[in-house]
Formats: C-alpha cells, sequence, structure tokens
C-alpha cells in the first residue's frame, strides 16, 4: 500500500518521520521516505494493526446489529419465566434483578433463544416492570430476596423473635445436600423458607414449626408445595415426641432459646437433628469433662449421637447480621445409642451437676446404694460430677 508524503512530514535533516493515511475509514501509520523521495511504504507492523482494527470494527458492528434486533425482537414477543418455585412481585425495577438475571438466579425463555444472554439487563428490567421475576431454589436464601419480601410484607426483622435471615444460599445448600434426612422433618423457625426450600428439593415432607404468624402465612402463600404444612407455633410448646418415628429435625435456632430447644428436641430422640446455633451454644455439644461448657447437653448429645460441624457461617451470610459467630452442626443418631429414656438420664446428670463444686458423694446423697454404685464403678467419692465421662455417667444411671 502506497501512501503520497507531504514534505512537511520530513525531518529537518531529511530523516524519515512518521505520517497517516487512510485505510477503509481508520487512520494508519505510514513511513515518511528520504528526502526527494514522493512515497513510501507502509511496514509489516502497521498492516497487522490495520487488519485487526478493521477486523474489530466489523465485530463491534454485527454485535451491535444482533443487540438492536435482541432489543426488538424481545419487546414485541416478551418474555416468560419457569416457575421454579414462585413468582414475586418486586418493589421495583431494580438493579437486584438486573444481577439476579447475571448471575442465572433467574431463568428466563424467549422465541428469541439468545435474547436474555445478549442482554440480561433488558430481560431483567422488563421482568420486573410485568412482576415476572421468578426466584430458582437458591434465590430466597440471598439478599435481594429477603428484602424484596420483606418490603412486601412491610415488615422488619422482629429482634425479640431472633429473627436474622441466612442470605448465603450457597453455603446453605452445601449443608443440606450432606445431610441424611428422613422422609418426615420438622423444620424450626423457617421464616422466609430459604432452608425450607432447599429441604423440598430433597424430597422429603416438611413441617414448619413458625411462632411469627406473619411469616408463617407469606410462606404458605409464597411458597405452595403438597410436602408442606406449616404451623403457627412456639418452637418449645411443640410435642416433638408425639411426632411419628423416624423422622429429622432442622431448623436456624433462636440464639436465645438454643438450649432448651436443643433439649426438648433430642428428648423426643429424631433419626438425625440439624440446626443453625451460635458458635458459643456449638461448644457445648462437643465439650469434654472439666471443660466449662461440658453439661447434661452434651453428655445427651454425645451418648445418643455422632456430631459433626458442617459449615461456619460469619456474620455476614445474614440479614441482619448477628454479633455473633454461627455454626450449622448436624447430628445423626448412633446405631448403638442406649436403650435408656433420655429424659429420665438428663435428669439424673442435671442433678448430678447442679452443685458444679461439690462432690459426687454430695450430689448423690438421695440414693441409698450410691456407696456401693461409686465403688461398683471404681470411682472415688471425693470425685466432682463434671469430671465424669459421658459413659461413666451412663454406667452410674443404670447402677441407681
Amino acid at each position: 500500500m502506497q501512501a503520497l508524503i507531504p514534505s512537511k512530514y520530513k525531518n529537518a535533516s531529511g530523516g524519515k518521520r512518521f505520517a497517516h493515511t487512510v485505510f477503509y475509514g481508520l487512520p494508519v501509520p505510514a513511513v515518511a521516505p528520504a528526502e526527494g523521495e514522493g512515497t513510501g511504504s507502509v511496514g509489516m507492523t502497521g498492516a497487522v494493526v490495520s487488519v485487526g482494527a478493521a477486523l474489530i470494527v466489523g465485530c463491534g458492528v454485527m454485535i451491535g446489529a444482533a443487540l438492536t434486533v435482541g432489543f426488538a425482537v424481545g419487546a414485541l414477543v416478551g418474555i416468560e419465566t419457569f416457575p421454579l418455585a414462585e413468582q414475586v412481585q418486586p418493589a421495583s425495577a431494580s438493579r437486584s434483578a438486573i444481577t439476579g438475571i447475571k448471575k442465572n438466579r433467574f431463568i428466563c425463555a424467549s422465541p428469541f433463544g439468545s435474547f436474555s444472554l445478549l442482554c440480561p439487563t433488558h430481560a431483567a428490567l422488563y421482568l420486573a416492570a410485568r412482576g415476572k421475576i421468578c426466584y430458582t431454589a437458591r434465590m430466597r436464601a440471598c439478599l435481594e430476596f429477603v428484602k424484596t419480601a420483606l418490603n412486601e410484607m412491610h415488615a422488619s426483622p422482629n429482634r425479640a423473635l431472633g429473627q436474622n435471615f441466612c442470605v448465603d444460599g450457597e453455603r446453605l445448600k452445601t449443608c443440606v445436600e450432606r445431610m441424611a434426612l428422613e422422609k418426615n422433618v420438622i423444620e424450626i423457625g423457617p421464616g422466609l423458607g430459604g432452608l425450607t426450600e432447599l429441604l423440598l428439593n430433597k424430597g422429603v415432607s416438611v413441617t414448619a414449626i413458625e411462632k411469627d404468624a406473619a411469616m408463617a402465612d407469606f410462606l404458605e402463600k409464597s411458597l405452595p408445595h403438597p410436602n408442606l404444612s406449616v404451623e403457627t407455633l412456639d418452637a418449645q410448646k411443640f410435642r416433638y415426641a408425639e411426632v411419628e418415628k423416624p423422622f429429622s429435625v432442622v431448623g436456624n435456632l433462636p440464639y436465645y432459646i438454643t438450649t432448651p430447644l436443643c433439649t426438648a428436641v433430642l428428648k423426643a430422640q429424631p433419626a438425625s437433628f440439624y440446626c443453625m446455633v451460635q458458635k458459643e451454644a456449638a461448644d457445648r455439644f462437643f465439650a469434654a469433662p472439666k471443660d466449662c461448657n461440658y453439661g447434661p447437653l452434651s453428655i445427651l448429645v454425645q451418648l445418643y449421637y455422632d456430631a459433626e460441624t458442617l459449615a461456619q457461617f460469619p456474620p455476614d451470610c445474614f440479614y441482619p447480621s448477628p454479633d455473633v459467630q454461627s455454626v450449622f452442626v448436624g447430628m445423626t443418631k448412633k446405631a448403638d445409642a442406649p436403650d435408656v429414656d433420655p429424659k429420665a438420664l438428663f435428669a439424673f446428670c442435671t442433678g448430678l451437676l447442679s452443685m458444679r463444686r461439690k462432690t459426687i458423694k454430695n450430689n448423690l446423697k438421695a440414693y441409698k446404694n450410691a456407696a456401693n454404685a461409686l465403688e461398683t464403678l471404681g470411682i472415688s467419692p471425693e470425685t466432682r460430677a463434671e469430671t465424669l465421662s459421658p459413659e461413666t455417667f451412663l454406667a452410674l444411671y443404670r447402677l441407681l
């Protein structure tokens, strides 16, 4: 390719300088010839840059045309959603809707199949304007859903009831995938249904116990499912022992009633128990003798269940964020669990540990054969109960 080089582009010394010519409407560098020459040749680098620029512009024009067609077709034919869960009227065509489309949290379908990929922003705004946003299984446990749902209910999290909604759906989903659930599941404190929906996706039947009447009503209306029943009731008053066995219990437990609630559930001996609790409360499940957290609940868990921590949940996994660290604990009943009434055993352990600084001899004054039982087990009368293992408590209970 040749380019005429005016004399003004030459060096005063007659050397070469850079000039520009035009290649398909684009300015392209050309090299000026020496003094007296009328033409110059474009170097190999310039040619490559020229061709590359032309290709980029051509691709840009094609993509722009495709987007234009996408807007037009989308506006004409409309977009519908596949209702994987339920449809929720959004407060507005907000950026959260756009984010949902881009993260595949909303499923869109259109006769123009690539439309939602080419223009997620337009798709989201269109769906939001029509009230057609559909939340997928992971969407309930996310900040967008929680805020939209609370806005629709004209409600805010009730601190008195310990309402902190989990908004980390991925972490929650991982925990649910690890659960060994019976067909019949009791869920404590379902709230807006972030955990409920994941449980239903495993094909189990869920009885959700919710104390907040507004939340219970919202859950029934927004998550209609043949395997879901919602009861407006305080979880502490629910009769777990009357549930047909085998059954599982799952819940994001209110932190202020964790210990009595866990005790009530474990006394009913579910086949498995999965609970989100404050880390300090979870420490009681795993505490060893002599530990300050060691108590009747520790003994009950360790004798009857295999317990493990499924995941850690820092404060930013919840809305609103609590001032504590949380953990999801899983408990599955041991195949060789003792055939002893857990209620009676719990009461026995509570009595021995009620005065932790007293010797076991003093705590067993009500039992006539206490001395013989201690001698049989090789326990010194001066031993404190807090130093005994769960297995020793069980053996002592059987002898007394």
